[in-house]
């Protein structure tokens, strides 16, 4: 079928069997290309109306389409793009965002894959089309918008009605979308597949009534907590958190910013492990729950990053009984101390990952199935594979002057390979623990791989299977889209050491399988680092399947912070700008509708 007279088609194996990737080529002509543009073009209205979805059939090609695009409907009807019909059946939709609702993504297959089109309101679903079918045309990011079904029981609303889908398992690539579950059976009955969610394979689920939603309601965001099909791992923790907010910043936070702006999720705090374990098995949480208070306080989620060493000029991050001798109660770790760097423990040393996986124990155990006060408002828990609360590799392992050298040597030299097997180490505890919680890793690279992607690639292999979420801390340093351009996804294929993570955050095996984090490599009004756009930065981290944001609290500063009274009244944030409050308000308004906000409902 060419464009001029085809409806839409399919792709396979997440929720359902895909047929395997062809090589890419040129399926389509330059009049076929024209014809997509004019007569299939898809746009989203302002209006979250209530619309009629019509399915069609095509006798000669046994294929079914639906649509409910009017224009697409007008040529159906007349014969304008040829051999289909009505069948009567149909079912409703909404034109745009409605609360509850997610966009339905549509895919054009080439004739190579069914000359057909794929619909789905799976956000994973549809991220992993993107992802592992290039050839497949998008024709819209938001054809239409319907709900989705619980991921595990494929339960719909009360006032919904699940939507069934079937594919036909042939070569020539078809779905076909039904409200009514007698025809569902036929169609499996006939040698189709059924696809879905839940023991009853729920697709997606639909209005009952062409009722218009009431537009308070509808225009709500998801909420911070719970399910939230917007993402591509709905159960996971999604939304945005400010990250380490210190004592001066947390003043404005609470002025300005906790419990008065939705869209703050919550808050993702650093712990140093210095703070909690100052003796061998000793551990004392109380620093913790202080710290999460205001947040707790004010019913937002808390999200704690445990760091095992510095990322800075001196550290006291790591606890000094580590580096002590047995004999004197200690863990006897190594360590390394060389030129203008600081003493870090050789993170690979036995006794040293004894140590740090026991803290990760002890912490999974105290903020998991309510075993505090505090673990009710726990979202996730990020442990360190290396420097800070990330994977840092020690400072000084390249470069000159001595600290190459040092670490090149001594009773437990620095490799690569040693490296990697540290990693996989601490993944491996981490995910040995009993939780409740989500358990991130954060994805990271190191000298002396084959490719700046290796370490981040094979960390992500380990972790995935163990449902362990992933995080990067750099978002910003390369391929965010300039202002004024649309923010895309990553290049996976690049070769640029800032984009380690694209590739993982890319591959349909993990999309929705665990969730995706980012921070930014610095707050975005800081232009000493990166320039970056808010709004741009916020819908990159979208496009690249990530729902968790752990962002600087200038981000909401520059939301939220009036200005100062004069000539003696009180004053906000000094970075407050006048003139970017408006950009900043809609970047993180933009963003919750996806992710999530406090008001939610």
């Amino acid at each position: 079928m060419n464009v001029s007279d085809r409806p839409l088609g399919r792709p396979g194996a997440g929720v359902g069997g895909y047929p395997s990737p062809a090589p890419r080529r040129a399926a389509t002509s330059r009049a076929m290309v024209s014809l997509l543009a004019a007569a299939f073009a898809v746009a989203t209205p302002a209006a979250a109306n209530v619309v009629e979805v019509i399915e069609y059939y095509h006798a000669g090609k046994d294929h079914y389409f639906f649509t409910s695009v009017a224009h697409e409907i007008v040529k159906l009807d007349t014969g304008v793009i040829k051999g289909w019909a009505r069948t009567g059946k149909q079912f409703f939709a909404h034109e745009a965002h409605v609360n509850g609702t997610n966009s339905v993504c549509r895919f054009y297959m080439p004739v190579e894959h069914g000359d057909s089109h794929f619909f789905s309101a799976s956000t994973a679903e549809c991220a992993k089309v993107r992802s592992t079918y290039p050839a497949y045309v998008q024709e819209s990011e938001a054809v239409m918008h319907i709900a989705m079904p619980h991921p595990a029981t494929g339960a719909c609303g009360v006032e919904q009605q699940p939507v069934y889908r079937v594919w036909n398992k042939r070569k020539d690539s078809n779905h076909r979308y039904v409200t009514d579950k007698a025809t569902r059976d036929q169609m499996v009955a006939q040698g189709w597949v059924a696809e879905g969610h839940g023991p009853d394979a729920v697709a997606m689920c639909t209005a009952k009534s062409a009722m218009e939603p009431d537009p308070v309601t509808a225009a709500l965001p998801p909420p911070c907590k719970g399910l939230n099909p917007n993402v591509p791992d709905p159960t996971a923790p999604h939304g945005m958190y400010v990250w380490a907010p210190n004592a001066y910043m947390l003043g404005f936070l609470e002025s300005y910013v906790i419990g008065k702006d939705p869209t703050l999720c919550g808050a993702s705090l650093l712990v140093y492990s210095s703070t909690i374990e100052t003796a061998k098995g000793v551990y004392d949480w109380s620093s913790v729950t202080a710290a999460a208070q205001p947040f707790v306080n004010a019913g937002l989620t808390v999200n704690l990053l445990f760091s095992e060493a510095t990322e800075g000029a001196t550290n006291t991050v790591t606890p000094a009984w580590v580096f002590a001798p047995t004999s004197a109660g200690g863990a006897g770790a190594t360590s390394v101390t060389c030129t203008g760097e600081p003493q870090l423990p050789v993170y690979w040393d036995p006794a040293y990952e004894a140590a740090w996986t026991a803290f990760i124990a002890a912490a999974v155990k105290q903020f998991s199935f309510g075993n505090s006060s505090l673990s009710p408002n726990i979202g996730y828990m990020r442990f360190a594979t290396g420097g800070g609360a990330e994977g840092l590799v020690p400072g000084g392992v390249t470069g000159s002057g001595d600290c190459p050298q040092a670490w090149a040597s001594g009773k437990y030299p620095w490799s690569y390979s040693t490296w990697l097997q540290h990693q996989a180490n601490i993944i491996a505890a981490m995910a040995s623990q009993p939780t409740d919680k989500q358990i991130v890793v954060s994805l990271g690279q190191a000298p002396g791989g084959p490719n700046v992607y290796d370490v981040s690639n094979r960390n992500a292999a380990l972790a995935a299977p163990k449902k362990i979420g992933f995080a990067f801390e750099n978002l910003g340093t390369s391929g965010v889209a300039a202002p004024g351009t649309t923010p895309a996804p990553c290049n996976p294929t690049a070769g640029i050491a800032n984009l380690h993570w694209c590739p993982a955050y890319s591959n349909p095996g993990y999309i929705g399988e665990v969730p995706f984090a980012m921070q930014p490599i610095t707050a975005t009004t800081n232009t000493n680092v990166a320039t970056m756009d808010i709004g741009n930065l916020l819908q990159y981290a979208l496009k690249n399947n990530i729902q968790i944001f752990e962002l600087y609290p200038e981000e909401w500063l520059s939301a939220n912070t009036p200005p100062p009274k004069p000539p003696n009244g009180p004053g906000g944030w000094p970075g407050f700008d006048p003139a970017t409050q408006a950009k900043y308000q809609a970047a993180l308004q933009a963003a919750a509708q996806v992710l999530g906000a406090t008001n939610g409902k």
